[in-house]
């Protein structure tokens, strides 16, 4: 998405270099600093536990851009780090370079408790313009920090996951699923995802261990994002079926609280300007109707899609992919 501003913002691009990295106190390797993808890979670290971390950044921006514009005045930047699975926002405003126009640096602290799963770290510029203060003119790229492996989807907390050779289940009938790398059991009760054991070199695949290959990466991500959003687009449906319609007044969310949850995830996704009970209106008389139904559909691929976030793990799998083909081509 293109963001539109109603006023001139800069032309020449945002850039934001890591530095350093110091974890309680000691450097951390450039191994685990990648600015190709770009990525701090803090879940590679052989250590599980740590408290701290400083990241040295410098962020540039064109400087002769910024002194010729009459309409910008006392240009700035800060760095913003964003985690969606803790919800956690940070913004640290950086120190002008005393020698270097257009050039700012700063250390940004992450605690190690505040984050979880993986998180962006960005630079934005802003400036007084036409007498407003602290408007965003531009902004750069953002580096991935991965503090753990791809958290479950998260439905009131996360799905119950089970390992399960399907071919000699005789419990849960998952046999007749043997050939499939994965069942999703949808009870009343909560959602159940089962993997199957059985299918060669998934638990490998899907196992969570640090410092796997490049193209091993790329395609433990999209499995697992690949999952994940064929689970949501389930629950979704599932849960849609679930809303109780009265003869009169206005339809009420499921009984089961996983529904309500989920759909109550997905709805902004869907249903951009609507709130949840006017969103759940528009849902069910979709659904009760031919032409609304595609429309819905239309709606919910790419919602669930953007909920496991497949658009930012497709482009890591193809730049490590790219990464991958490019150091085999490399002389030896």
């Amino acid at each position: 998405m293109i963001a539109i501003f109603p006023y001139e913002t800069l032309v020449g691009d945002v850039r934001v270099s890591i530095d350093s990295v110091v974890i309680d106190g000691k450097p951390l390797s450039t191994n685990y600093i990648d600015p190709d993808l770009p990525e701090v890979a803090f879940r590679d670290l052989d250590a599980d536990h740590w408290d701290e971390a400083h990241i040295d950044i410098t962020v540039t921006a064109p400087a002769a851009e910024l002194a010729g514009h009459s309409n910008w005045l006392d240009p700035k930047a800060a760095a913003q780090t964003f985690c969606s699975h803790t919800n956690t926002r940070r913004v640290l405003p950086l120190t002008p370079d005393p020698h270097t126009p257009g050039r700012w640096h700063g250390t940004v602290v992450l605690t190690r408790d505040e984050w979880y799963g993986r998180a962006t770290l960005r630079a934005l510029v802003a400036a007084t313009v036409d007498g407003v203060a602290h408007r965003v003119i531009g902004s750069s790229e953002s580096w991935a920090l991965s503090f753990d492996d791809l958290p479950p989807s998260p439905v009131h907390g996360s799905i119950a996951v089970q390992w399960v050779d399907f071919a000699i289940d005789t419990e849960r009938g998952l046999k007749k699923f043997s050939e499939d790398a994965h069942h999703l059991r949808l009870d009343p009760d909560a959602p159940v995802l089962y993997l199957n054991s059985g299918f060669q070199g998934l638990e490998a695949l899907l196992g969570d261990r640090r410092r796997r290959p490049r193209a091993e990466q790329a395609m433990h991500d999209s499995t697992r994002v690949g999952i994940a959003n064929d689970a949501w687009q389930a629950m979704f449906v599932n849960a849609l079926d679930a809303v109780e319609i009265p003869e009169e007044g206005q339809p009420e969310w499921p009984a089961e609280e996983w529904k309500t949850v989920v759909l109550k995830t997905l709805f902004p996704r869907i249903y951009e300007n609507l709130g949840p009970d006017d969103a759940l209106i528009e849902a069910v008389q979709a659904r009760q109707s031919g032409e609304g139904s595609g429309d819905l559909l239309e709606r919910l691929l790419p919602a669930a899609a953007k909920q496991v976030g497949a658009s930012p793990l497709l482009r890591r799998g193809i730049l490590l992919l790219e990464k991958d083909a490019e150091t085999k081509e490399m002389p030896q």
